[in-house]
C-alpha cells in the first residue's frame, strides 16, 4: 500500500468510512479509507485540515498523522486507539448486571472533558461526540478519536447521505437543523455521563420515561444529577462551557492539592507518594476479589482506579511514583469514596511545600498516625474545614514537621481522638500552636506530642479539655524555648505516665501544676529533669498519691533554689533513685510530711547538690528503703548535724 502501510485486519465501519488496523515500521496505526472520489481543490483541502490537527498533541485524543489519496480512497492515518470503545465498556457492565464504581466514572469524564478542552480551545466542534468515537484500555486510560470528522464533514458532506453525529447523543439544536456552535458536545457529554452512572442511553429513557432519568443517588453523588440536568438544557445559553463543567465536578469530589518543589538532582529519596493509595488499592482489590468470580472460577481482572492529577495530567496510581526532574509540581490527589485511613499519607515527602486539605471531605476518617510526619519543607497546613469527628488515632501526624511554623486547631474537631502521641514531635520551627478550642476531651495518649519543638514558646492549654488522658510522658521534652506553661485547667484527672513530661525544658522558669489534677500518676521519672532554669516550682496540691516512680523526677535542675513539697502525697512511690541529682543551687528541701513509706530506692536522690546546707528528714518515713548508695554524694556544703533523722542506715550513707 501507498506510504508503506499494511492494512492488517478490518476494525469497524465509521460514518464516513472504513477503519482498518495498519501497521508500518513495527507501530500499529488505524487506516480510516473513505471511498468517494474528489477534486484536487477538495483533496488538498481535506489535507491541510489533517496537517493541522495532526499539530495536536493531547494525551485524552487520538493523534492524527497523515492523509492520501490511493485508488479514489482519501486515507487517514491515526494512532490506533486499542480494541475498546466506551460503548463496549459500558456494556460489558450491564451485561454483568452491575453498575460502574463512581471513582472510575469519575475518572472517565475527567478525561473526556480534558481532551474536549483541548478540541474547544483548538476552535473545533467535535458535534459527534459518542461512547462510540471514546476509546478506553485496561487501565481506564481514555482517547477521543474521530474529532477531526467535523472539519472535512462541509467537504465530504455533498458526497454522502449519512449524517454526521447520532440522534441519540446529538444536541436538540442539531437535531432542529439550526445554528450550533460548541455547546452541541456539551449535550452529547450529559448523555454520556448519564449512561455511564445508569447503564442505559439517555436518549431511550427519555423516550420509555424511564425513572424520569435519573441515576441512583444512594448509591451515586447527587451533585451528579445536577451536573447532568445542566448538560441537558434544552436551550444550549444555559449549558456551561467545558471549563465550567471541570470546575463543577472537581468543587464536587473529595480531593487533596500539595505543591512540591523538587530541587535536587538526585530524586531517588525525595517523595514516597503515597503509602495509603497502595494500602487503599490493595484493600479494595481483596475486597473485589470475593465477588469478582467468573463462571469458571477464575478471578476476573481487577483494575486500579485510584486517580492522581500531576501537572494537569491524569496518571494511574499501581506503585510508588518518584519524580524523575527537579522542578514544580502540582498534584491534586482525587478520592471518589470514602477512605478510612490517610496513615502514612505523606510521609518522607521531603520537597512538599503546601498543602490544602479544604475540600478533603474526611468524616469517615479513623486513623491520620503519620499522615504528614517527615515533611521536612511543608511551612503551612491549612485544617480549617477537614472534618474529623470519626478520627480516633493522629499519633506522629506532624512529626519532624521540621520548617512548620503555624498551625491553627482552634476548629480541628477530634473529638473522639485516642492517640495524639508524637503528634508535633520534632516541629523545630512551630513557634504557636492555638489548641483554644481543639476538643479532645477523650484523649487517652499524649507521650512526646510536643517533643523537640525547639522553638515553642507558648501553648495555651486553658481548655484543652484531655480529661480522659492516661499517658502524657515526654509530653513537651526538649521544648528547649518554652518559659511558661499555664496548666491551671489542664484537666487530667486519670493521667498515670508523667515520665520525662518537661525534660530539658532548659528556659522553662516557672510551673504552676496547684490544679493540675494527677491523683493516678503512676510513673514521674524524670519529669523536670533538665530544666537548668527551673527557680520555683508550686505542687503544694499536685496530687500525686499513687505515683510509683519518681527516679530523676527534678535530676539537672541546676537554677531551683527551693521546692515546697509539704503536701505532696507520694506514699506509694517506690523509687526515687537520682530524683534530685545535680541540682547545683538546692539550699533547703522540707521533707518533714513527705510520706515515702513505700520507698525502696534512694540511690543517689541527692547525688551532686552542691549548695545544699540543710535537711528536714525528721517524718520522712523510709522504713523500707533498701538502696541508699551514693544518696549525699558531692553534698560539699551538707553537714552531718543539719540531717534530721532518726534512720541511722542514712547518716551510715552520709558517712
Amino acid at each position: 500500500m501507498k506510504n508503506g502501510y499494511k492494512i492488517k485486519e478490518k476494525l469497524r465501519k465509521g460514518v464516513f468510512g472504513i477503519e482498518y488496523l495498519a501497521e508500518k515500521d513495527d507501530e500499529l496505526y488505524t487506516l480510516k479509507k473513505i471511498k468517494m472520489k474528489l477534486k484536487q481543490a477538495e483533496t488538498e483541502q481535506c489535507k491541510n485540515i489533517i496537517n493541522i490537527l495532526s499539530k495536536i498533541n493531547n494525551e485524552y485524543l487520538i493523534k492524527y498523522y497523515e492523509a492520501f489519496m490511493e485508488n479514489d480512497n482519501f486515507n487517514i492515518v491515526m494512532e490506533y486507539g486499542g480494541d475498546m470503545n466506551l460503548k463496549a465498556f459500558i456494556k460489558y457492565y450491564k451485561h454483568n448486571i452491575e453498575l460502574i464504581d463512581e471513582d472510575i466514572i469519575i475518572n472517565i469524564i475527567l478525561q473526556i472533558c480534558e481532551g474536549l478542552k483541548e478540541i474547544h480551545n483548538n476552535k473545533i466542534i467535535y458535534s459527534n461526540l459518542t461512547p462510540d468515537n471514546i476509546f478506553i484500555d485496561k487501565n481506564n486510560k481514555i482517547k477521543i478519536g474521530d474529532f477531526g470528522i467535523s472539519k472535512i464533514s462541509t467537504i465530504l458532506n455533498k458526497y454522502t447521505k449519512t449524517k454526521v453525529g447520532k440522534d441519540n447523543y446529538a444536541a436538540p439544536e442539531i437535531l432542529k437543523g439550526t445554528e450550533y456552535n460548541n455547546k452541541v458536545d456539551i449535550y452529547s457529554l450529559g448523555c454520556i455521563i448519564y449512561e455511564l452512572f445508569t447503564l442505559n442511553e439517555y436518549y431511550i429513557d427519555k423516550k420509555l420515561d424511564n425513572d424520569d432519568c435519573k441515576i441512583n443517588t444512594k448509591k451515586y453523588n447527587p451533585k451528579f444529577q445536577e451536573l447532568i440536568d445542566l448538560l441537558l438544557k434544552k436551550d444550549y445559553h444555559e449549558r456551561p462551557n467545558i471549563e465550567e463543567v471541570i470546575d463543577y465536578i472537581n468543587k464536587n469530589i473529595n480531593y487533596i492539592i500539595a505543591e512540591i518543589n523538587i530541587k535536587e538532582k538526585d530524586i531517588n529519596k525525595d517523595i514516597r507518594i503515597i503509602n495509603t493509595f497502595e494500602e487503599y488499592i490493595r484493600s479494595k482489590k481483596l475486597n473485589m476479589k470475593k465477588d469478582k468470580i467468573d463462571e469458571f472460577g477464575n478471578e476476573k481482572e481487577i483494575k486500579d482506579n485510584c486517580k492522581i492529577k500531576i501537572n494537569n495530567s491524569y496518571i494511574n496510581f499501581n506503585y510508588f511514583y518518584k519524580f524523575k526532574e527537579k522542578g514544580k509540581y502540582i498534584i491534586k490527589y482525587i478520592f471518589t469514596n470514602n477512605i478510612t485511613k490517610t496513615n502514612h499519607m505523606f510521609r518522607e515527602c521531603e520537597s512538599l511545600t503546601n498543602i490544602d486539605l479544604s475540600n478533603f471531605n474526611s468524616q469517615n476518617v479513623i486513623s491520620m498516625s503519620s499522615m504528614f510526619s517527615w515533611c521536612e519543607s511543608l511551612t503551612n497546613i491549612n485544617l480549617s474545614n477537614l472534618n474529623t469527628q470519626n478520627v480516633k488515632n493522629m499519633s506522629w501526624m506532624f512529626y519532624g514537621c521540621k520548617s512548620l511554623i503555624n498551625i491553627d486547631l482552634s476548629n480541628f474537631n477530634t473529638q473522639n481522638v485516642k492517640y495524639m502521641n508524637k503528634m508535633f514531635c520534632g516541629c523545630n520551627s512551630l513557634e504557636n500552636i492555638n489548641l483554644s478550642n481543639f476538643n479532645t476531651q477523650n484523649v487517652m495518649n499524649m507521650s512526646w506530642m510536643f517533643c523537640r519543638c525547639n522553638s515553642l514558646t507558648n501553648i495555651d492549654l486553658s481548655n484543652f479539655n484531655t480529661q480522659n488522658v492516661t499517658d502524657m510522658s515526654n509530653m513537651f521534652f526538649w521544648c528547649s524555648s518554652l518559659t511558661y506553661i499555664d496548666l491551671s485547667n489542664f484537666n487530667t484527672q486519670y493521667v498515670i505516665y508523667m515520665s520525662w513530661m518537661f525534660c530539658e525544658c532548659e528556659l522553662l522558669k516557672n510551673i504552676d501544676l496547684s490544679k493540675f489534677n494527677t491523683q493516678n500518676v503512676i510513673n514521674m521519672r524524670e519529669m523536670f529533669s533538665g530544666c537548668k532554669s527551673l527557680t520555683n516550682l508550686n505542687i503544694s496540691n499536685f496530687n500525686t498519691q499513687n505515683v510509683y516512680y519518681m527516679k530523676k523526677m527534678f535530676s539537672g535542675c541546676k537554677a531551683l533554689i527551693h521546692i515546697n513539697l509539704s503536701n505532696f502525697n507520694t506514699l506509694n512511690v517506690c523509687d526515687m533513685s537520682g530524683m534530685f541529682r545535680e541540682c547545683e543551687s538546692l539550699k533547703n528541701i522540707d521533707l518533714s510530711n513527705f510520706n515515702t513509706q513505700t520507698v525502696t530506692d534512694m540511690n543517689e536522690m541527692f547525688y551532686g547538690c552542691k549548695s545544699l546546707t540543710k535537711i528536714n528528714l525528721s517524718n520522712f518515713k523510709t522504713q523500707n528503703v533498701k538502696y541508699m548508695s551514693w544518696i549525699f554524694y558531692g553534698c560539699y556544703s551538707l553537714k552531718i548535724e543539719s540531717v534530721f533523722t532518726k534512720d541511722k542506715r542514712i547518716l551510715e550513707k552520709f558517712k
